[in-house]
């Protein structure tokens, strides 16, 4: 039972906070929609800051897990398993933007523990990339690179094509990003 009450806490409060933000994200709501009291909430986490920190840090990696640490699983075709990933459009919200840079974009100038929670976060988003990039290389899928600077390049591009999205309302405008990216990382691989 206590598993099921802290479970739905983080996933509450983390779609109020992706939906309005953490400043905008309501205590009320979030307990509301967990069906739980306040008292219940205060028996895990000692206020809205932590209980937002928790649920970012977890409902983000778990995501990150999904989509990425599935393909590490798998023996070859690593560079066409992440770019079917990244062309999968029904994974993301181009409603909401990006988890990572919404509150990136919100909170990190104004809160040291957030700044500190998203640098952690998106530098982990970038490993996940590497991580894929090398092991395409380790089984001579790919020419070997500069994995670290390529993982920059990739997750800078994501990030914009996802906010182009956004701000356009037209999700084509993150498609015909990942084209061009998914052509531009194909063209590192082997030539057998």
């Amino acid at each position: 039972m206590e598993k099921n009450t802290r479970d739905n806490l983080i996933n509450s409060a983390f779609d109020e906070i992706f939906e309005n933000g953490y400043q905008g994200a309501s205590l009320t709501v979030i307990l509301k929609n967990a069906k739980v009291h306040k008292g219940s909430m205060y028996h895990f986490f000692a206020n809205k800051k932590e209980l937002a920190l928790v649920s970012i840090k977890e409902k983000i990696y778990e995501r990150f897990a999904q989509r990425y640490n599935t393909i590490l699983e798998l023996e070859s075709n690593y560079l066409e398993a992440f770019i079917s990933n990244i062309k999968d459009t029904s994974q993301r919200d181009f409603n909401k933007g990006c988890p990572i840079a919404n509150i990136v974009q919100e909170m990190s100038n104004l809160d040291s523990d957030f700044k500190v929670l998203m640098k952690d976060i998106y530098l982990s988003f970038r490993k996940n990339i590497k991580d894929i990039l090398d092991k395409a290389i380790e089984k001579k899928e790919m020419q070997p690179c500069d994995t670290s600077n390529l993982a920059l390049y990739i997750a800078s591009t994501l990030e914009g094509a996802i906010l182009s999205a956004k701000a356009t309302g037209n999700v084509q405008d993150y498609t015909a990003v990942i084209d061009i990216l998914s052509s531009y990382i194909l063209s590192f691989r082997l030539k057998l």
